[in-house]
């Protein structure tokens, strides 16, 4: 034994997912896959949509299209967040869902979904250290961070920096941010 940790294991069996684009999948602290997302759907770990798992308000053709946030304090509950293809209907919307991990004896379900944090977002959305979710104005320079703690998701911290990402250039809108939390 080298001191090592074991390193991650591959998914032996193939997912029921086939997304273009953004996807996310959280594991337990044993790395065993819980659920995954396009966004669109969630699906739990024996590859089967959860129980009120369709339509929870994402896009699959979205840059970055979904982000999973496990909640501070509760391992059992997660929030799945969304973001819309700025292609879609023009509502350029971040929702989220919540997947509680105790429901459908032990395989998850969606509890809540398809709720709007906010409009005229772009494609771009990332989860800093599980405690800010960050997400870009569509038609303006403005970051958005949002505070997510035990008392749920705080009031945005809004920051303009940088290019506008303009209405009129659906390419702005889309593609991917990248943060560090240094």
């Amino acid at each position: 034994e080298d001191g090592l940790p074991d390193p991650p294991r591959s998914i032996a069996v193939a997912h029921a997912m086939d997304a273009p684009e953004g996807t996310s999948t959280i594991s337990d602290r044993n790395g065993d896959v819980l659920f995954y997302s396009d966004g669109r759907k969630v699906w739990n770990r024996e590859n089967n949509v959860m129980p009120n798992g369709e339509a929870i308000g994402g896009d699959s053709t979205s840059t970055q299209s979904v982000v999973i946030v496990p909640f501070e304090d509760d391992d059992t509950q997660y929030y799945v967040f969304t973001t819309q293809e700025v292609y879609g209907d023009n509502t350029y919307l971040l929702k989220y869902s919540v997947v509680d991990m105790k429901a459908d004896d032990g395989r998850g379900d969606v509890i809540e979904k398809d709720i709007v944090l906010f409009a005229r977002s772009t494609e771009k959305l990332i989860a800093l250290d599980g405690t800010w979710l960050l997400a870009h104005e569509y038609g303006n320079n403005t970051f958005r961070a949002y505070p997510i703690s035990a008392e749920g998701i705080g009031a945005p911290v809004l920051s303009s920096e940088g290019s506008v990402h303009s209405l009129n250039d659906e390419f702005s809108g889309q593609a991917a941010m990248k943060f560090s939390s240094d």
